[in-house]
C-alpha cells in the first residue's frame, strides 16, 4: 500500500507492531501447551519406570531456547516498525525541500549557477563534464583536469560554451574519467531534485520527487 498525499500509511506501522503482538501471543500458547504436556507427562507416568529427569530437563532447556528465540524475533519486529515510523517522521520533514541524490537532471532557474557532484574513481583520472539540455544538444564542456578518487563537487555556470547565458530549464549531465588506453569511461553523477512527497511501501520508507522517481530515504546523500 502506497500513499500520495505526502505523509506516512500508518497502515504498515500498525501491521507491523500486531505481528510483533501475535507472535509474542503464539509463543506464550506454545509455552502453556509444552507445560500441560509434561504435567500431564507426570501425572501419568509408571511409578516403577518414572521418566529420565536428564531428557525432562533437557526438554525443557530446548523450549526455552525455542521460546528465547520467538520472543527475540518478536522484539526485533516491534523495534524495526518503530524505527521505520522514527524514519517516516523525519523524511517527512523533506517535503518542498531540496535533496542531492544519484542521477543526471538539473534544473537551471537561469541565474544561479548548478551544484552537482561526480564520483571519480578511487584511482583518479581526468575528468570531463559535459552538459545537455532537454532536447539532448551539448551545450557546454567542462574540463575538470586531473581529480582525486571519491566524490567531488561540480558547478556550471548555467553559461553555454561560447560563454551566452543559456534559458533556465531542465539541463543533464554526463561525466567521464580518461583510462590509460585512450578511452574514457563514464562515472556517477549526483543532483539535486525537490521532494514532492513521502510515501512507505512494504515497510520502507520512499521519497516521490518532483522528476517522477521514486527512491528510497536511504539514497539522499545530503539536503539543500
Amino acid at each position: 500500500m502506497t500513499t500520495t498525499t505526502g505523509v506516512t500509511n500508518s497502515a504498515d506501522l500498525f501491521e507491523s507492531i500486531n505481528k510483533a503482538r501475535d507472535s509474542k501471543n503464539k509463543s506464550q500458547e506454545t509455552q502453556d501447551r509444552f507445560l500441560k504436556l509434561l504435567i500431564t507427562q507426570l501425572q501419568n507416568q509408571d511409578p516403577m519406570n518414572p521418566m529420565d529427569s536428564a531428557e525432562s530437563t533437557s526438554q525443557m532447556a530446548q523450549m526455552s531456547t525455542v521460546s528465547g528465540i520467538e520472543n527475540m524475533n518478536a522484539s526485533i519486529t516491534s523495534m524495526m516498525a518503530t524505527f521505520n515510523a522514527a524514519q517516516s517522521y523525519q523524511a517527512a520533514a523533506l517535503i518542498g525541500k531540496t535533496v542531492m541524490v544519484e542521477g543526471d537532471t538539473m534544473q537551471f532557474d537561469g541565474s544561479k549557477p548548478v551544484t552537482n557532484e561526480i564520483d571519480v574513481p578511487a584511482e583518479g583520472g581526468v575528468v570531463t563534464v559535459a552538459i545537455y539540455d532537454a532536447s539532448n544538444n551539448k551545450v557546454d564542456e567542462i574540463q575538470l583536469g586531473k581529480q582525486p578518487g571519491g566524490r567531488q563537487a561540480v558547478e556550471w555556470d548555467g553559461k553555454g560554451a561560447n560563454g551566452n547565458n543559456l534559458p533556465a530549464g531542465k539541463y543533464y549531465i554526463s561525466a567521464s574519467v580518461a583510462q590509460a588506453n585512450g578511452g574514457n569511461k563514464q562515472i556517477s553523477s549526483y543532483t539535486y531534485v525537490k521532494v514532492d512527497s513521502v510515501a512507505m511501501t512494504g515497510g520502507t520508507v520512499n521519497l516521490r520527487l518532483t522528476d517522477g522517481r521514486v527512491l528510497p530515504f536511504g539514497d539522499v546523500s545530503s539536503i539543500m
